[in-house]
């Protein structure tokens, strides 16, 4: 048997740039966004306290780099002044709670113990209290997708107010919270609100200049000379800018472009590749939003969105949505929230650009009401749950006759509009 292995790279020099975890020397297109955060963070600097921030936009315009970026020069501006600064960072998309947040700050601050499950709250609020205040200063806790803390906002009002309430001395805690969901801080209780006082920050998707310039610069990084045609990153920026925005994505689609070119042994990417690479990113970034980026109350709601859009007898409106998403809450043992906290979740999950909805009037009897559809495939919602052994419980035994039937159904009528 062959080596079924490709032979020697043409195409690659370098693919570090593209992991998810690179940081760039350089931080492009964002300059008012750094400037605006400049200001936020300049009363650490100056020696008058330590602020709230929240950065808000979607997946994948640079939140989290340019918050990188930020807080190395504002390491620096701090050291310069002589201002005592120390910054924590958590990932909430892997501690959900307030106690696994806590849990993991501890660990932090005290590496050579282990503080395992089941530590009482009290005795991590009270050791993390110690070590920031052995520590001194300003502190910043920067909370990446704050989002999936959910409605737990014990973090929120504690951390910004314990100099205040005498938890701390020497120290003085600001919160840094960076969010996918621009409804984030609407659904904060009042207290909170009051607490934080904090500044906002806003990233708008990237246009198609802005995404060619970002494409142009790590395509000096990863590909070797001449490898890419004239069109290939104006294709891909096009594509990207008129889908998300997400720089996110149009590197992943650049990079798939350029692994299905070497797969097929071609010395060059062309615009052919990038097209079909297209497919397969959409494909590969909807499984990522649903398993990465929901928490487990928006995965249920898109699962009745999906099951209503199948049911060529059943609706997606916020209703039958709702009745639906409580009776998949009970047959996966989840709890069950407002209707209103799932019109939330509907909201975001169009941000997501995983749902869409249309106005249907209601005639004569008045008013009108919203009907929802999925901008994917069924099939890969529904396949990407049932990865999920919990989730797939919620499925009825009649999802593959419902799946088969709408395909159908589809193809049918797409066909009879081109036999016109």
């Amino acid at each position: 048997m062959d080596s079924p292995f490709k032979g020697s790279n043409h195409v690659f020099r370098d693919k570090e740039p593209f992991k998810e975890g690179y940081t760039p020397d350089e931080i492009l297109e964002r300059g008012e966004e750094i400037q605006e955060y400049a200001a936020a963070l300049q009363d650490i600097p100056d020696g008058f306290g330590a602020p709230n921030v929240f950065i808000y936009g979607q997946t994948g315009v640079g939140k989290t780099a340019t918050t990188q970026k930020v807080i190395e020069f504002l390491e620096a501006e701090a050291d310069d002044a002589d201002v005592a600064l120390t910054t924590l960072t958590v990932n909430c998309n892997k501690r959900t709670s307030t106690y696994k947040v806590l849990q993991y700050l501890a660990n932090e601050l005290y590496p050579e113990e282990h503080f395992k499950q089941g530590t009482h709250p009290d005795t991590l609020w009270d050791r993390i209290y110690d070590a920031l205040d052995e520590i001194g200063g300003y502190v910043i806790v920067i909370l990446d997708e704050i989002d999936k803390l959910g409605e737990d906002e014990e973090l929120l009002y504690d951390f910004p107010r314990a100099k205040a309430i005498g938890e701390l001395e020497n120290a003085e805690v600001g919160i840094v919270g960076i969010s996918n969901n621009f409804k984030f801080r609407e659904n904060l209780s009042q207290r909170v609100k009051s607490t934080l006082c904090e500044k906002e920050i806003q990233f708008s998707p990237y246009d198609a200049n802005e995404l060619r310039s970002i494409l142009s610069y790590y395509a000096d990084l990863t590909f070797r000379d001449g490898v890419l045609s004239e069109d290939v990153i104006p294709l891909t920026a096009a594509l990207t800018a008129q889908d998300s925005g997400d720089a996110r994505m149009a590197l992943d689609l650049l990079e798939t472009a350029g692994d299905i070119a070497r797969h097929e042994g071609d010395t060059r990417v062309l615009e052919d590749h990038v097209r079909i690479a297209r497919s397969e990113v959409d494909r590969a970034n909807t499984r990522d939003i649903i398993t990465e980026r929901l928490t487990s109350q928006m995965q249920l709601v898109l699962m009745a969105t999906t099951l209503l859009v199948i049911d060529p007898d059943g609706e997606a409106k916020v209703k039958t949505i709702y009745s639906l998403y409580k009776d998949l809450c009970d047959r996966v043992d989840a709890d069950t929230l407002s209707e209103s906290r799932v019109r939330d979740h509907l909201d975001t999950l169009e941000m997501f650009g995983l749902l869409e909805k249309g106005e249907h009037n209601l005639g004569r009897r008045g008013g009108r009401s919203y009907i929802y559809s999925l901008v994917d495939e069924p099939r890969i919602i529904v396949e990407t749950f049932r990865e999920d052994e919990r989730l797939e419980q919620g499925f009825p035994s009649s999802v593959d006759s419902l799946l088969g039937s709408f395909e159908d159904s589809t193809r049918s009528h797409v066909q009879s509009e081109f036999s016109v």
